[in-house]
C-alpha cells in the first residue's frame, strides 16, 4: 500500500521554471512552453547578450548537471533569469504567450490604473526599449494611454526589456475588443 508515492512525499522535484515565476517580484512573468524554450530558433543570437549562455540554457531547461563553486552557480543563476526575460519577450508575442499574458490582464495581474477616470482599468508591462539594462518595466494603461511606475520597488527593478516595446500593440491587435472605447471624461 505505500508503494505509491504521495503528493506530500519530500521527493517531489521543484523545476527551475516554477521556481523562477513563483519567487516574489517575478509575478509580471508567464511561464514559457519547454517546447519553445527547447527549439534553437526562439534564442537565435541570445548566446551573445547571455554570459555563460549553455549553463544558463540548461539550468532554465533542467538539463543542469554542473558540479561547481558557489559564486560560479550565483553567476550561472544570474544568466538564466536574464536568458528567461529575453526569452519572455519573444515568447509573449506568440499566439500562446499572448493568451497567457491576457489571462492575467484579465485578473488584473498587472495592477489597475490610478486615474479616478480610467476606474480601475487594468494595466500591462511595457519596455521603454528592447535593448537589456536600459530601463525598467513600466506599466501601460490602454484607457488613458499613460505609462506608469511598477507600486512595488520589487517590480521596479524588472527589465523593461524583458516584456519588449511591441507587446502592448500586438495584444491589442490580436484582441481588438480589448481597446476601451474613447470617453469625453
Amino acid at each position: 500500500m505505500d508503494d505509491y508515492p504521495s503528493d506530500s512525499d519530500s521527493d517531489y522535484t521543484s523545476y527551475w521554471r516554477d521556481w523562477f515565476i513563483a519567487s516574489r517580484g517575478n509575478e509580471y512573468f508567464c511561464e514559457i512552453d519547454e517546447e519553445y524554450l527547447t527549439d534553437r530558433f526562439n534564442l537565435t543570437g541570445l548566446n551573445a547578450d547571455v554570459q555563460y549562455y549553455q549553463y544558463a540554457l540548461d539550468l532554465v531547461t533542467d538539463v543542469f548537471d554542473l558540479d561547481c563553486d558557489d559564486d560560479m552557480r550565483e553567476q550561472i543563476e544570474k544568466s538564466a533569469r536574464h536568458l528567461y526575460g529575453l526569452v519572455h519577450a519573444r515568447y509573449i508575442t506568440t499566439t500562446r504567450g499572448l493568451g497567457k499574458m491576457l489571462e492575467k490582464f484579465k485578473k488584473s495581474d498587472f495592477g489597475k490604473c490610478p486615474r479616478v477616470l480610467c476606474h480601475g482599468h487594468p494595466l500591462l508591462p511595457t519596455g521603454l526599449s528592447d535593448l537589456p539594462a536600459t530601463a525598467s518595466v513600466k506599466l501601460y494603461c490602454s484607457r488613458c494611454e499613460d505609462l506608469y511606475n511598477p507600486k512595488s520597488s520589487r517590480h521596479a527593478t524588472i527589465d523593461g526589456a524583458y516584456f519588449g516595446t511591441s507587446f502592448t500593440n500586438i495584444l491589442f491587435q490580436v484582441f481588438p475588443a480589448l481597446v476601451p472605447e474613447k470617453t469625453k471624461e
